[in-house]
């Protein structure tokens, strides 16, 4: 099976090392290098590169060491790549540190990588010279009375990077900027896979028999915290939200649903700023929050809106949204409530199947009454109450299910295949 993914880069954090500053992190790190603690080597290298200056070479490089003798040379592999994209050089090759990572099938492309940084002009030497570009034609002249070229029709999404997979139903898709990772739900494997973007390699990543999954149903990464949030559910057997560990997928804990706000179908979950988990229940038309810190999933809007089917956060830490079959909700976290968000006659807010905050509002699939779909950005004004704009951002899109996660000004979206190819493409929000 194929699968095509679009690489993204945003910046995520790990779970608390028990540093903050990352000079301190650094030093920590090195002591537990020292003490053979290698487990703890890695977290705190880990916290240094996302607490320390962005891409620097020397942190990127004992990341690279900890993940190596921690038992992840894959990942050590795919940080001396950055590092050789990066034009630095390393001792990787000679260093026993990394006796394991040389041992990888890719080893010798990186290898060639760093030879080429170390000693350039063999390269030059090798290559023959480039024979000078033919003189181009001149343009043939247009007769006089030919009319303008007619502008050209919007171009569909564009296909980017390929892997082969066993084939699964996606039902979520989040991107980890530090390990170049895409993570992805499987809802009937009841797992969660990760693709490696220097590799293009796909792998389990956890599975139900770890971490306690039903149906995978949506998935969600809190940039800040460096936690993995996962909603599974199932049938007449309500539904949790587990908290993952994102560097390695250990689980951390589950929070099932209550008694008393079940039955439940969980569909859809976002991330405030500041840590609270949202997650959308499409049975009991209820929208859940996990405040940062809390016990139990608590109810904070309830709302008289058929098929609600997804959920997005707001522009401030009081403010979400969600997508129902008739419109999109705007929903109080503070004051718990729920009111319809307004258009103009001309723009339709119905039958949205996926919502996501952007900069300046929302970006929507939106299904079409001849079966085909959109994608539409949503601007908002300033109260967050109303859409001021809508603009189709691509000419078409497959008529199937589909997640997404957008990052910075760009929307990534993988589809749910009528046969056996899996393919996400890129959409630039500008």
């Amino acid at each position: 099976m194929v699968v095509v993914l679009f690489v993204l880069f945003t910046a995520q954090s790990p779970r608390d090392a028990g540093c903050t500053e990352w000079h301190d992190c650094r030093q920590q790190a090195l002591a537990a290098a020292d003490s053979g603690d290698y487990e703890r080597f890695h977290d705190l290298a880990w916290r240094a590169v996302q607490t320390g200056p962005r891409q620097d070479a020397a942190l990127m490089y004992l990341l690279a060491r900890a993940q190596a003798l921690s038992g992840r040379p894959h990942d050590a592999l795919v940080m001396l790549q950055r590092l050789a994209d990066m034009g630095v050089t390393t001792d990787a090759a000679t260093d026993d540190d990394f006796a394991r990572t040389r041992q990888l099938p890719g080893w010798p492309d990186v290898l060639a990588k760093i030879e080429r940084i170390t000693n350039p002009n063999a390269s030059l030497r090798s290559a023959p010279a480039a024979a000078p570009p033919a003189a181009a034609p001149a343009p043939a002249a247009a007769p006089p009375s030919a009319p303008p070229a007619p502008a050209p029709s919007p171009a569909p999404a564009a296909e980017a990077v390929r892997f082969s997979s066993q084939r699964f139903e996606p039902t979520g898709l989040a991107y980890d900027a530090v390990s170049e990772r895409f993570v992805v739900g499987d809802r009937v494997g009841h797992r969660l896979i990760v693709v490696d973007k220097a590799t293009n390699r796909a792998n389990d990543f956890v599975r139900a028999e770890s971490a306690g999954f039903q149906d995978v149903a949506a998935l969600e990464i809190d940039p800040k915290r460096g936690d993995l949030w996962v909603a599974s559910t199932a049938p007449d057997q309500g539904g949790s939200l587990h908290k993952l560990q994102l560097i390695s997928g250990r689980a951390l804990k589950s929070f099932p649903v209550p008694d008393d706000l079940k039955p439940v179908a969980l569909v859809d979950i976002a991330v405030t700023a500041g840590g609270t988990v949202l997650v959308l229940d499409g049975a009991g038309k209820q929208l859940l929050a996990l405040r940062p810190g809390g016990a139990a999933l608590e109810r904070v809007a309830r709302f008289d809106a058929d098929g609600p089917v997804a959920v997005a956060t707001g522009g401030d830490e009081s403010l979400a949204y969600v997508a129902h079959r008739e419109g999109v909700l705007r929903v109080d976290l503070r004051a718990k409530t729920a009111t319809r968000l307004t258009a103009a006659k001309s723009i339709s807010l119905a039958h949205l199947e996926r919502i996501r905050s952007t900069r300046h509002g929302l970006i929507a699939i939106r299904a079409d009454d001849d079966g085909s779909r959109h994608i539409v950005r949503l601007d908002l004004n300033s109260s967050g109450r109303a859409v001021t704009k809508a603009t189709t951002l691509d000419a078409a899109v497959p008529a199937s299910k589909m997640v997404l996660t957008v990052v910075g000004d760009d929307l990534v979206y993988l589809t749910e295949p009528a046969a056996a190819e899996f393919v996400a493409y890129r959409v630039p929000l500008r």
